[in-house]
């Protein structure tokens, strides 16, 4: 009988999305050789990261980390590699493949070779919400992040982990919005020691608005009655809010088409009935694709400097 310990690690689950699709397509052998070619990469970056490897059940591996970041960074950096490599592996991109992972962290069940218990099961539940290319946590582990890593994160509105004894908050962590190659995943300079607030400046259309700390939040959208009247037939007509928090501010879409968000430096991408912290500087399309009628999108900037209202 194996000797078992209680003690607090990081899970981390990474399955190839697409995988069944392959072995129908071109057959056991070949889709094998494939599904083995992007778990070996995936397992590379893991322990390059700290992780170690538990055991790999068909088309998906387990790995632990001692450390609640470390898990959070290799998951970024799976996706980064994978996202790098695909091009060059065999079927991967003519078949579509990609990665999901999904992560928790917290007490778990320690035997000889292997690791049981809630944080496992939950670790693999974020896992099955996944969708190809994601990278998916629970809410608790984002509020325990860093501030730097847990800009990079959003809530998924609407989304429920099945069987949960409670309302369970599920976090996609957006592993592509920065542009540097190191594990610390921000898109703006240190902040300050002393958590000032940052006024929010938008641009419309030629006009201009600055909201402070007097401001707790900002509507948007086509009815008259909103703070920035969006011109936009696409727009919804209570389309979203921007909402101070503390010292953020942070963009909340109640539309039925969503708002496009690019972020400086990143490439744009929509969210629906969610919610996402602002960063730095971008641009907000409301309902469209700012790419395609750049007179439709809303700029936005966050600053510590100071300064009165702009007309």
């Amino acid at each position: 009988m194996s000797t078992a310990e209680t003690t607090e690690i990081g899970v981390l689950f990474c399955d190839v999305a697409g995988s069944t699709r392959l072995y129908r397509e071109v057959g056991d052998a070949v889709a094998l050789r494939v599904v083995d070619a992007c778990l070996d990469l995936a397992a590379g970056v893991v322990r390059a990261g700290g992780g170690r490897l538990v055991k790999t059940i068909g088309d998906e591996f387990m790995a632990v980390f001692d450390d609640v970041c470390a898990t959070y960074d290799a998951a970024i950096a799976v996706q980064r590699r994978f996202e790098e490599a695909a091009p060059g592996l065999e079927h991967v991109a003519t078949h579509r493949l990609q990665l999901r992972i999904g992560f928790h962290f917290g007490p778990v069940v320690r035997t000889t070779d292997d690791y049981f218990g809630t944080t496992v099961n939950m670790a693999a539940r974020m896992t099955s919400l996944a969708k190809g290319g994601q990278v998916i946590t629970t809410g608790a582990l984002a509020d325990a992040l860093p501030v730097a890593r847990r800009a990079a994160t959003r809530s998924l509105v609407g989304v429920h982990v099945k069987d949960a004894c409670e309302d369970l908050r599920v976090v996609e962590v957006l592993w592509h919005l920065s542009t540097h190659q190191t594990t610390v995943f921000s898109l703006m300079p240190a902040a300050p020691k002393a958590a000032a607030i940052p006024e929010l400046r938008l641009s419309y259309r030629g006009r201009r608005w600055v909201f402070d700390e007097g401001n707790q939040s900002v509507s948007l959208g086509r009815e008259a009655s909103n703070d920035i009247l969006v011109e936009n037939e696409h727009a919804s007509r209570r389309h979203a809010t921007i909402e101070r928090r503390g010292d953020k501010w942070v963009l909340v879409d109640h539309s039925t088409n969503g708002t496009f968000v690019t972020l400086f430096g990143a490439e744009e991408f929509c969210i629906r009935r969610e919610e996402l912290v602002l960063r730095d500087v971008g641009t907000l399309g409301m309902g469209q694709s700012v790419g395609q009628d750049r007179g439709n999108g809303l700029d936005y900037a966050l600053t510590l400097d100071g300064g009165g209202p702009e007309d």
